[in-house]
């Protein structure tokens, strides 16, 4: 699970621009080199776009791209979540303490508490009706300073749900009421 850094999050409940997309977002790999590679298009890439008719999940890398393109109403299920590294951190803080005991582990802490806060990972996603499951993993960016968060991530999520709902009953295989 590759954790990338957001360069452009959109999202309403209303058409964004002229291509009618409700949710756009765009992220690249991780890291300062990596930065400085997207100024001129080398670093790996990631977007999810959902239209009213499709939803379109790209992927690309320096070996070449992949691109999905799934019709909303193919799509039946979106998800979110996050993965916490308090592990890691700790385990971090704790070396790093006992490096700098001399300094009463203050580094320790410090370097913990950082790690923790820069590698929290969110996820978005969707899965589509042949079982194949496209997200998004994503971690904070200093250098974008997009700060995107469990809330943003569910209204991506019942964004997505909404049109494919909208969808499913405009087609007629949507759960209609009953009539007296």
């Amino acid at each position: 699970m590759a954790a990338y850094v957001i360069k452009s999050w959109k999202a309403q409940t209303e058409p964004i621009d002229d291509s009618q997309s409700f949710v756009q977002i765009e992220g690249r790999a991780g890291g300062f080199l990596s930065w400085l590679l997207s100024l001129v298009n080398i670093s790996p890439t990631i977007s999810l776009v959902v239209s009213s008719e499709k939803i379109t999940f790209a992927e690309g890398s320096l070996a070449g791209s992949l691109r999905y393109q799934t019709p909303l109403e193919n799509t039946c299920a979106t998800f979110y979540g996050y993965t916490k590294p308090w592990k890691e951190a700790v385990a971090i803080g704790v070396i790093v303490g006992m490096v700098t005991l001399f300094l009463f582990a203050i580094p320790g802490i410090i370097v913990g508490v950082l790690y923790y806060f820069l590698n929290k990972t969110l996820t978005v996603g969707y899965s589509d009706m042949g079982g194949l499951r496209n997200a998004i993993h994503f971690k904070r960016s200093l250098i974008e300073g997009q700060n995107i968060d469990e809330a943003e991530a569910e209204k991506v999520c019942n964004i997505i749900q909404n049109l494919v709902d909208a969808k499913r009953c405009a087609n007629g295989s949507g759960i209609k009421k009953a009539t007296p």
